[in-house]
Parts: structure tokens; C-alpha cells; sequence
């Protein structure tokens, strides 16, 4: 269980001998294992998905911890490299993570961006011809629109129809990550202890998934691309080029530090496990 009131956080000190980066410190305790990071980061105020990649090799931390407390209680995880079954769902990704694969897209060399963009459209025209683009778009509004709350079972239910679509996540190549080490949060949460021929069946109750002490996915999901609070909101990863064609990169705002969207980031994730480990008692 991860311990919120462990976690410290974070200090500033100054960064030799470029006075422009300071060093980002914090800890936190997970299953009664300390995580302990340290980050080079620029001073003064930063847009969100600098700190990116903090966040994620804190969930893939997490991640492994859960990994080998499955193991311990003889549940295995069966994910392995190769197995992509679980790269034609559904995957829901926040505001600063759509920025940071956005950016990503737009750096690569043409030939590859073209090949990438060509695997989106197709799959934003499956979601059209489907019908299913509609419902996809209330609960993951591409615009300014509020989402649309879904309870559990219809959001089940429409995962369901998604999945029977069959469309490859755009990244997804020789049932492989061409992006694994930027892969977004829920992609690193999601985690399943039965075999793995089971999951091209999700509508079946063989799949057993292990899900982490707190995810850290729906802790990011509270920030927009300026890092300003707001209600849980999630983006497609299907439909990234219609959400950026929607959110240029101009509207960002780089507001507060890096220490600052961290403390908030930490607030936000001890309030996150406090409510999950009530839930699990």
C-alpha cells in the first residue's frame, strides 16, 4: 500500500554550474519501498510535460512494484513484449500527455511523421464509419466542451464496442511499441494475471487485471496542457490529430515552476491514494 502521508515534497537547490537548472528532489514510499528522485530541471515557469518524464518513471516504478507483489501472491503478471492485444483498446490519455505525443509527432522526420498521421486518419475514419465516433466524442471531447460522465458499466460497455473495431493504436507496429519508453501512463498501468491469449477476448470475465495502488493516470488527467486544475478529463489516443488540430500549441501557458506543479502533482496524488486505500478496506 502505497503511504500518503510519506510523501515529501519537493526541495529546490541550486544546480552547478548552470545557474539556469535547479535540482528537483522528492521521495516517495511505495509498498515499503522508497522511491527516491532527482531531476535537472529549468528554472522559473514550465509548461507541464517537462515534467513528463519524471511522472512516468514514477508509474512504471509503481508499476513493477505491483509487478512483483503480484508475483508474491502468485498471481504473475502475463504481459509480454509481443502481445498487443491490449493496443487495440480504448486508451484514454490526458491533456499534457496529448501535448507531449502531438510534439513528438510534429519532430519527426516527414517520411516517418506522414506514415504515423496516415495510421491516425485511418483510424479516426474507422471510428466515423463504425458510428461509434459520436459516442466517443461526448465522453472525450476534442473541443471545449464538458465531457460527457459515464458510469461504469456504459463506459464498459462502449470500450467493448471499440475493441470489437479491431484498430491498432497508431504506434503499434509487429504487435510491438514503437514508442514504449514515452508510452502513455494507462499503457503502464494496465496489467493482466491470466493468459495472455485471454485478452483478445475482454468481453469474457478471463480477464484478470491488476491494477496499481493509485494511478498516477487519473492524478495527471486533473491538469490541462498549462497545468492549470481542472475536472478529470481524458483525450482518445485515436483521435490526437483532431484534439491538437483543436488545442494548438500556441494556448499554452507556462504559469508556475516545476516545484510548484509538482507539490500540486504530490497533493493531488497523496488525496488520490488516501481515497483508494479507504475504498479497499
Amino acid at each position: 500500500m502505497l503511504n500518503a502521508d510519506s510523501a515529501r515534497l519537493p526541495t529546490m537547490s541550486a544546480s552547478a554550474p548552470d545557474q539556469s537548472l535547479k535540482t528537483l528532489q522528492f521521495a516517495l514510499k511505495v509498498q515499503a519501498v522508497t522511491i527516491n528522485v532527482e531531476a535537472q530541471l529549468p528554472e522559473g515557469p514550465v509548461r507541464p510535460t517537462v515534467l513528463l518524464p519524471i511522472i512516468q518513471d514514477l508509474s512504471s516504478s509503481i508499476s513493477t512494484l505491483t509487478e512483483n507483489e503480484a508475483a508474491r501472491v502468485g498471481k504473475p503478471i502475463s504481459c509480454r513484449e509481443g502481445c498487443g492485444a491490449c493496443c487495440r483498446q480504448a486508451v484514454p490519455i490526458s491533456p499534457v500527455e496529448a501535448r507531449m505525443l502531438s510534439e513528438y509527432i510534429d519532430a519527426l522526420p516527414e517520411e516517418r511523421r506522414e506514415v504515423l498521421l496516415t495510421r491516425f486518419r485511418a483510424a479516426a475514419a474507422r471510428l466515423e464509419e463504425s458510428g461509434i465516433a459520436p459516442a466517443v466524442r461526448a465522453i472525450s471531447p476534442t473541443s471545449q466542451e464538458e465531457p460527457l460522465l459515464l458510469d461504469k458499466q456504459s463506459a464498459h460497455a462502449l470500450g467493448l464496442r471499440y475493441f470489437t473495431l479491431g484498430i491498432p493504436c497508431p504506434f503499434l507496429e509487429d504487435e510491438c511499441c514503437t514508442i514504449h519508453p514515452i508510452r502513455p501512463l494507462r499503457c503502464r498501468e494496465y496489467m493482466v494475471a491470466s493468459p495472455a491469449e485471454n485478452c483478445a477476448h475482454p468481453d469474457t470475465k478471463e480477464v484478470i487485471g491488476v491494477k496499481p495502488p493509485v494511478l498516477l493516470s487519473h492524478v495527471l488527467g486533473k491538469w490541462n496542457t498549462s497545468g492549470d486544475p481542472r475536472s478529470n478529463e481524458f483525450i482518445l489516443l485515436t483521435m490526437l490529430e483532431e484534439w491538437s488540430a483543436a488545442h494548438p500549441a500556441s494556448e499554452d501557458r507556462a504559469t508556475r515552476t516545476a516545484p510548484e506543479l509538482m507539490q500540486e502533482f504530490l497533493r493531488t496524488f497523496a488525496s488520490e491514494n488516501k481515497a483508494a486505500s479507504t475504498n479497499s478496506c
